[in-house]
């Protein structure tokens, strides 16, 4: 008897399964660190009493220590006994195991048919017992398709958040529904495109939106954080919306609104757009802008190598309103162009930047030059009981037919100072000693220096 009253009573709690249509806004934020965090509103019908709610469709790879489910309007009526998760996703191997012990029906590829109650399966036979007792045993290849009475019990075919509740009124209320999901990732890159004189540049900017989350977001708005934020292996359930934090400051950046948040940067996208599954969907970052930049080549060395080598091609930008740019620039990919006499466009280089802050200096490495090089060479060591004196000489090649500006880094170790130089020298830091140096068209220039080290 009391089993009878536990069944009727699971039987008219009311069940609420929300459709897509239910959805009133979605809002999506993704992080660098393949993460997203889905906030959604929805409509929703309440009955008096026990009610059990089903929300399907979510992501396939959601935190489930993460989900949030919350009703505003009525907060002091409605009470949350109980939340799962349902993932046991209908697919073939699945529904055979669920059988197992059940009568099926199945026909093989010349027409016949066998039914009788599955024994086993495997990845080659299925075994069968008849209804006379006798045992089949069939080759999987043989079968051309299976019938099952009805889908297993315990099997869905998308992955379903499910709530009890209790709730203290009957009508209509809003709920929102909040969860972190990995799969979700975006990047920036970059096309820098250099005039003749390689200077002047155009930079614009695009961004990949990559959603692997096993969930469509239909005109979600979307916003990303720029940052590395800190996680712990296992979060807390329930999250905190890092808008609250978000300074009152934004800046224009084309399709995006930028704004300061915490310790990192946010993009807010200007338009709702639809993040289908399996999908990479480009958005402009900023419109084209004109802007200045140097070329400069590095040769860098440490203090007892002896090398000749093509110098390194750096260019370098300021990310300041002077050079009409002054926008925090996410990490990513800068591709550097260069225009062609026939004005087409050639690849001259490209390389990673990480987050790069308003009124800093972005520098690229674009490659190796072909006509400037380097020659170092240690003319002479003299030796002392505590320290040494060495002698460096340095050869810089420019076979162009322009000037080419160098740099010169000498990396050094210990306590040392130099005694002299021919050319005039700058000690950046305790390790780091440059010479700066311009060469004319088709020249070679010397620089040699002494210094002690101590130890």
């Amino acid at each position: 008897m009391i089993r009878l009253n536990m069944i009727l009573l699971t039987i008219l709690i009311p069940v609420i399964l929300l459709a897509e249509s239910n959805t009133k806004n979605t809002q999506i934020t993704i992080y660098n660190t393949n993460l997203g965090l889905v906030y959604q509103t929805k409509n929703m019908t309440m009955e008096k009493g026990l009610n059990d709610i089903s929300i399907e469709g979510i992501s396939t790879r959601v935190d489930p220590t993460s989900v949030l489910l919350s009703f505003p309007q009525k907060k002091d009526k409605i009470q949350i006994l109980e939340q799962n998760y349902l993932y046991d996703l209908v697919n073939s191997q699945k529904i055979f195991q669920k059988y197992i012990g059940e009568k099926i029906i199945y026909h093989l590829i010349d027409g016949s048919g066998y039914s009788g109650e599955i024994l086993s399966i495997d990845g080659t036979n299925i075994i069968l017992k008849k209804s006379d007792g006798g045992i089949r045993i069939t080759s999987i290849k043989q079968i051309s398709d299976y019938n099952f009475p009805e889908l297993p019990e315990g099997l869905i075919l998308k992955p379903t958040l499910q709530w009890q509740i209790n709730s203290d009124f009957k009508g209509n209320t809003e709920t929102q529904l909040s969860y972190l999901t990995s799969g979700m990732s975006w990047h920036a890159e970059y096309v820098l495109v250099l005039d003749k004189n390689e200077k002047d540049f155009y930079l614009s900017s695009w961004i990949s939106l990559d959603n692997k989350s096993g969930a469509t977001y239909k005109n979600a708005k979307v916003k990303l954080v720029a940052g590395d934020i800190h996680r712990k292996n296992r979060p807390r359930n329930g999250i905190e919306y890092a808008p609250a934090f978000a300074k009152q400051t934004m800046a224009d950046a084309g399709n995006f609104q930028e704004r300061g948040i915490m310790d990192y940067h946010l993009y807010e996208l200007n338009r709702p757009v639809t993040l289908k599954d399996r999908e990479i969907k480009q958005v402009s970052l900023f419109d084209e802008t004109s802007c200045k930049g140097d070329k400069k080549y590095i040769f860098s060395n440490r203090s007892y190598s002896e090398v000749e080598k093509s110098l390194e091609v750096q260019f370098s930008f300021p990310n300041t309103q002077n050079n009409n740019l002054e926008i925090p620039l996410p990490k990513g990919v800068i591709r550097v162009f260069k225009k062609d006499i026939d004005e087409t466009l050639q690849l001259v280089g490209e390389d990673n930047i990480n987050h790069i802050a308003k009124k800093d200096t972005v520098k690229l490495t674009l490659g190796n030059a072909f006509d400037v090089k380097g020659k170092r060479t240690i003319v002479n060591v003299q030796k002392f009981k505590r320290s040494e004196e060495i002698t460096v000489k340095i050869t810089l090649t420019n076979r162009k037919t322009e000037k080419a500006p160098v740099v010169v880094k000498e990396i050094h170790r210990d306590d040392w100072y130099i005694q002299n130089a021919s050319e005039k020298y700058y000690k950046m830091s305790s390790s780091l000693l440059e010479f700066r140096v311009e060469l004319g068209p088709d020249e070679v220039k010397t620089i040699e220096y002494k210094y002690t080290r101590k130890w």
